[in-house]
């Protein structure tokens, strides 16, 4: 057989093993990508789980299976940034708020990921760490596009922060630009109502209390700082 011509069987041979080849790493593909589907599909049911004050076990639970076949599927795919970003969602869901920073500093010394920068700076928040905290927020905003989901939720973080270390003109601007930004969340508009009252602007905290209660009519804070706002003056 002369060297510049392949032997028929041998052809056969390589071409059925390049089939099987890309037939498994194109199976690899797909499976992997059903999985994250899964584990992500797992996250979305622990966070409307979360939602519901009865059933705080069961959301812990759907987290920490979104949690485990999310580091499974990191093992062989270390650098994909929708897993990572799931791992950091989930452990801040699961109130790990050390390894959620922990791991978010890893990726970041790396890359920059707009979504894993905005869990990173609530779980500082919820860390006490203030100052870090306004700087991923910092961060985030100007990474994030104009419609990313998060930005209502990080701008009312940014209000707590503010609140916390009293600087009360900061936390309304960032109060009334979360309550702009998303209209239904009664807590918010509660919280707002609260930097007006300290503010001296009776009027407008008044508005903020009913804007909350309209949400959640038996909300009792809100109905007590009505009343109080009401007492103080000559609404």
């Amino acid at each position: 057989m002369s060297r510049g011509r392949q032997h028929p069987l041998l052809a056969k041979v390589f071409v059925v093993l390049f089939v099987l080849g890309w037939t498994a790493g194109s199976l690899h593909s797909a499976w992997a990508e059903d999985s994250y589907r899964a584990a992500l599909s797992l996250f979305w049911d622990g966070r409307r789980l979360e939602a519901a004050e009865t059933r705080q076990t069961e959301s812990q639970l759907a987290f920490q299976r979104s949690l485990a076949m999310t580091e499974r599927l990191l093992a062989s795919d270390v650098v994909n940034a929708d897993l990572q970003t799931l791992k950091t969602w989930n452990l801040f869901r699961l109130h790990r708020y050390t390894d959620t920073v922990v791991y978010a500093q890893s990726v970041l010394n790396t890359r920059q990921d707009y979504r894993i920068i905005e869990t990173m700076a609530e779980a500082l928040y919820f860390l006490g760490k203030n100052e870090e905290a306004l700087a991923a927020f910092s961060r985030y905003f100007t990474l994030s596009p104009d419609s990313d989901d998060r930005r209502s939720s990080a701008y009312y973080y940014v209000g707590e922060v503010y609140y916390r270390i009293k600087k009360y003109e900061h936390a309304d601007i960032a109060f009334s630009t979360a309550v702009a930004l998303e209209k239904n969340m009664y807590y918010w508009w509660y919280r707002l109502g609260l930097v007006k009252e300290i503010l001296g602007q009776y009027r407008r905290a008044y508005e903020a209390f009913n804007a909350s209660l309209a949400l959640r009519s038996n909300f009792q804070p809100a109905l007590d700082a009505k009343e109080r706002v009401r007492a103080k003056s000559s609404l």
